[in-house]
């Protein structure tokens, strides 16, 4: 599950998208670009749906997509290319070799959108925990910790987490606890931090915005749990490298400490 931004205009590209999509992620749809940019900014968006029709008159389609780039490193994207994009600025796309973006024509099949999401959101924050994890803990285990990343962005608490999983908060514990994971409600913490850890690293935020984005009630309660389960700052966990703080500091919680390889980017 993710939440997915999309930008278009035209009704037929957004039904078009839309479409595969709702029952599987969260959509939030806009006509503006000042909107879109207010909504990475602010609300927990894994994944950009650009149609290149929408975009602002005065910026190209690199320019566009290099300026999310820049302020959002963590935000993957597909991008909606009508007949009348400009060749030259969707050739420097390709020369730039952005894995989290996916150029999809306007006239693509729901099974190309459905098939590129899968694409993108292999390099979101759920899919690089839960290959962390999964190799060393049980399947229905496993599930629960994607299921707590899913939990923050629609906002859930543990009772709904455990609900989705078929369990009551407390018999969802136990089971955490019995392979060696923190309980639900730490659980659901700890999911909150690894976004955090991904997002601390995006310029385009804050401190006091990726607070906003995870529902704390202040930035000051934010920091307070980054100080209380890692030791560190926000500041801190930028310079540490986001998720690549967070999450060995998670496995250790979790007693898998040393079971974490780097090998593919985290930005």
């Amino acid at each position: 599950m993710a939440l997915v931004t999309v930008l278009t205009r035209d009704p037929k590209v957004r039904q078009a998208v839309l479409s595969p999509l709702l029952d599987m992620h969260l959509v939030a749809a806009t006509r503006s670009w000042e909107r879109l940019t207010w909504l990475v900014r602010e609300r927990p968006s894994t994944v950009l749906v650009l149609d290149s029709g929408a975009l602002p008159v005065q910026l190209t389609e690199d320019a566009a997509v290099g300026e999310l780039r820049r302020r959002y490193p963590s935000v993957v994207a597909l991008l909606i290319v009508r007949p009348g994009a400009d060749p030259v600025s969707l050739f420097r796309l390709g020369r730039a070799g952005l894995g989290s973006l996916v150029l999809l024509p306007v006239d693509a099949l729901a099974g190309d959108i459905a098939r590129a999401m899968r694409r993108v959101l292999m390099t979101g924050t759920a899919s690089f925990v839960q290959r962390a994890v999964s190799p060393h803990v049980p399947s229905r285990e496993s599930r629960a910790i994607r299921g707590a990343l899913e939990a923050v962005q629609r906002g859930w608490g543990t009772e709904e987490l455990a609900a989705r999983l078929g369990l009551t908060r407390a018999h969802l514990s136990v089971r955490l606890k019995n392979v060696g994971l923190p309980s639900a409600g730490h659980l659901l913490i700890w999911a909150k931090l690894l976004h955090s850890g991904r997002w601390l690293t995006d310029p385009g935020r804050t401190a006091e915005s990726v607070s906003r984005q995870l529902e704390y009630s202040s930035g000051a309660a934010f920091r307070r749990t980054l100080r209380t389960y890692l030791g560190a700052t926000p500041t801190e966990v930028r310079e540490g490298g986001g998720l690549r703080l967070v999450l060995p500091r998670f496995l250790d919680a979790c007693g898998l400490g040393g079971s974490v390889v780097f090998d593919r980017s985290v930005a």
